[in-house]
């Protein structure tokens, strides 16, 4: 068998039809024998026994249920057994287009480290799905503009095997964006590709979602928490207390400038609002007394 120039690496963490729809958009993308697909699951049956069924291409990883590894360690698991030239991670409430693999084989390039897209959104039916995709992906939604862009998102990112194995030790830490991406960028250029975005998939639960994000915000301040001096930390604690707002405001400034669903948006506000609490609140324990258990509690 030719070796995989390009292994697909998807975290299931949350499983279920996230995880199916997924997939069902790689199915006529990854035929050649040069495209692997790998799912390290956390989730178990039923989801394996219908992947299984349903979904033959894929390589299959069955982590420990009782460890319940974190996302990113189901990453690295999925990493260590990919053998393609370029390792594309791809998160499993996304579902790609079908001009997705062919664009990651045409547009990276030699010098690159990594590349990725933006963040599309899946013309959702109900207002919390768009509370979701505004709150998770403001930084990441469209346009981008073609060239070099550090701010790539964990959930649609593509990286040379070579230059992500050198990192190898630090993937299984909480954000890639925080700890894996500075090491990296020392190793090649961060690009951007306009054509690369998938969509984000739904529907959530607004009191799921923020727990989630109460957990996400808690491991990005966790994680910051070894990264900054303690007068830094002092400072954010102290003024956390007026970051909703400002979070709030910098959402609203991203989706004006990118002249997007901003009515979607304005109709968001009142539910938007208590998940910026949620975000600062899980970020502020995080910088006072770190992440605790909440990385292997993320989906």
């Amino acid at each position: 068998m030719t070796k995989p120039s390009l292994s697909i690496v998807i975290a299931s963490g949350a499983g279920g039809e996230f995880l199916f729809r997924c997939l069902d958009s790689l199915r006529d993308q990854v035929h050649a024998d040069d495209v692997e697909v790998i799912v390290a699951d956390r989730c178990g049956a039923p989801t394996t026994k219908r992947v299984r069924a349903d979904f033959p291409f894929v390589i299959l990883l069955e982590a420990d249920r009782k460890k319940r590894l974190s996302v990113p360690e189901l990453r690295l698991l999925g990493v260590q057994k990919a053998k393609g030239k370029l390792v594309a991670v791809l998160e499993e409430h996304c579902v790609a287009p079908p001009n997705w693999v062919s664009t990651i084989q045409e547009s990276f390039r030699d010098g690159d480290a990594a590349i990725g897209g933006p963040i599309l959104d899946a013309s959702y039916g109900r207002l919390r799905d768009w509370v979701v995709y505004f709150s998770e992906y403001h930084n990441y939604l469209p346009p981008w503009d073609e060239g070099e862009r550090f701010g790539l998102n964990g959930a649609n990112v593509v990286y040379a095997r070579d230059k992500l194995l050198k990192h190898e030790a630090v993937l299984n830490s909480g954000y890639w964006e925080v700890v894996l991406h500075p090491l990296l960028y020392a190793d090649g250029k961060f690009r951007a590709v306009p054509d690369l975005g998938v969509y984000h998939t739904g529907p959530f639960d607004y009191r799921y979602y923020l727990g989630q994000r109460y957990l996400l915000s808690r491991v990005w301040g966790g994680t910051q928490r070894t990264r900054v001096n303690p007068a830094k930390r002092l400072i954010y604690l102290v003024v956390a207390p007026v970051f909703p707002f400002m979070l709030l405001g910098r959402i609203g400034h991203r989706v004006l400038s990118s002249r997007r669903r901003i009515g979607k948006f304005l109709a968001s506000l009142p539910l938007l609002f208590p998940v910026t609490v949620a975000y600062v609140w899980g970020e502020w324990l995080g910088y006072a007394i770190g992440y605790g258990n909440a990385l292997k509690r993320v989906e």
